[in-house]
C-alpha cells in the first residue's frame, strides 16, 4: 500500500470516529421557557409581603373582563414575571393617572404571552418603568416593570394609588386587555391557591438558581370560569377596552359593492337613486364686462309704402309766378320721391 493511500485511510476513520463539530448556541427558548411550564407565582421578588387590595368578583372594577384580577399594594416596587413567556405588548409612556373614568386610557402595562393561548397583564406600571423589550424571553421571577399609578388607580380620599393590577387572560393579538381566566397560586397554601382581599401573602418568586425559602403547593386543577359579579359603575374600568377592529377601505376609484351607485336604475324599485343630501352642482355663467356685453339689435321691418301724389306740370300764363321754389315731401320712411323745381318763364315786353 502506497503511504498516499494509507494517509486517506487513516484520515476517514478519524472523521467517522470523531463528533461533528458544530456547537449549539443555548438560548432561553432552548430551555424550555416559551411554552411556559405550568404554575403561577406571586408577582413580586421572593420573600416579600404585599396585601391584596382588590380581590376577584367585586362590584367596583373587577367583573366581567376583569372578573379573575387581583390588586397587590405594591407601590413603586419591582415587578416579577408571575410565569415565564414572550414579551408580546408594552406601554410606559403614560405619566397619569386618578380615580376618574377619564383615566382609564393612561395605563402602562407589560403583556406577557405563555405561548398556550393565555397571557398575564401587568397594569399601571410607573412612567418609563418598563424593564424588558417586546418579543424578549423572560423566566418566572425576573424583573420586567416597577409598579406604578397609571390609569384608573383609586387610592384614599379618591386621588391616584399605586398598585399593581395583574390577572391572566386569553391571549388576543394586538389587545393588551381581554378577558380574564381564574388561577391560583403556586406559593399560597390557603384557599386553594386563590388570592383574598385584605390579606396579605409572602412571595415565593425567587427566580431559577436561587434557594426555595418556602414550600410550594402547587395549584393546577382547573378552576370553573363563571364571572358574575356586576359593576355599581360601570364606567371605571381598569384597562383600555378593546380596540375596534380597523375597517377595510373601499379600493380606490371603486364603488362599494354593497351600495348601488348614484343613478343606477339597478336600485330597489328600479329608479335612478338620487343623493337627497347632495347640494346640486351648478356651472357658473361667464362674467362679461360693459364692453363685452352684446346688445341687440332690433331686425328692421319692411317700409310702408305711402300714395305720394303725382307731381304736376306747371303751364305758363300771361300771369307772372312767383319767384318761389315747391320742393315737395320727403318720406324717410319709404323711396325718396323725386323733386320737381318751377323755373319762371320771361314775360314778353309788352
Amino acid at each position: 500500500m502506497s503511504f498516499v493511500a494509507a494517509f486517506v485511510t487513516t484520515v476517514s476513520i478519524v472523521a467517522a470516529i470523531a463528533p461533528p463539530l458544530n456547537p449549539t448556541i443555548s438560548t432561553k427558548d432552548d430551555d424550555g421557557l416559551f411554552p411556559a411550564p405550568p404554575g403561577y407565582l406571586l408577582p413580586w421578588a421572593g420573600g416579600e409581603i404585599h396585601a391584596v387590595t382588590q380581590g376577584e368578583e367585586t362590584t367596583f372594577t373587577h367583573n366581567r373582563a376583569t372578573a379573575y384580577a387581583f390588586d397587590f399594594d405594591l407601590s413603586y416596587d419591582t415587578i416579577v414575571a408571575s410565569r415565564s413567556g414572550k414579551v408580546a405588548m408594552v406601554r410606559e409612556d403614560s405619566n397619569s393617572g386618578g380615580c376618574s373614568p377619564a383615566f382609564s386610557s393612561t395605563g402602562n402595562y407589560v403583556v406577557i404571552d405563555h405561548g398556550d393561548g393565555t397571557s398575564a397583564l401587568y397594569l399601571h406600571v410607573a412612567h418609563n418603568g418598563v424593564e424588558v423589550e417586546m418579543g424578549e424571553i423572560v423566566e418566572q421571577g425576573e424583573p420586567i416593570a416597577i409598579s406604578g399609578e397609571t390609569g384608573l388607580t383609586c387610592g384614599v380620599g379618591g386621588g391616584p394609588g399605586p398598585h399593581l393590577h395583574f390577572q391572566v387572560q386569553q391571549t388576543v393579538e394586538g389587545v393588551p386587555l381581554s378577558q380574564s381566566l381564574p388561577i391560583a397560586f403556586d406559593d399560597i397554601s390557603t384557599n386553594n391557591g386563590v388570592p383574598q382581599e385584605g390579606r396579605s401573602y409572602v412571595s415565593g418568586n425567587y427566580g431559577r438558581g436561587q434557594e426555595q425559602k418556602m414550600k410550594l403547593t402547587p395549584w393546577r386543577v382547573p378552576r370553573v370560569f363563571n364571572p358574575q359579579a356586576v359593576p355599581e359603575d360601570p364606567t371605571l374600568i381598569d384597562a383600555p377596552p378593546p380596540p375596534p377592529p380597523p375597517e377595510e377601505p373601499a379600493p380606490a376609484g371603486e364603488w362599494p359593492t354593497s351600495e348601488p351607485l348614484p343613478g343606477d336604475a339597478s336600485a330597489p324599485g328600479g329608479e335612478p337613486t338620487i343623493d337627497a343630501t347632495a347640494s346640486p352642482t351648478r356651472t357658473p355663467s361667464p362674467t362679461r364686462t360693459p364692453s363685452q356685453t352684446p346688445t341687440e339689435t332690433p331686425t328692421p321691418l319692411p317700409p310702408t309704402p305711402t300714395n305720394t301724389p303725382a307731381p304736376t306740370q306747371a303751364v305758363a300764363t300771361d300771369t307772372v309766378a312767383p319767384t318761389t321754389q315747391q320742393v315737395a315731401p320727403t318720406d324717410t320712411s319709404g323711396p325718396a320721391s323725386p323733386t320737381w323745381t318751377v323755373v319762371p318763364e320771361e314775360t314778353p315786353p309788352p
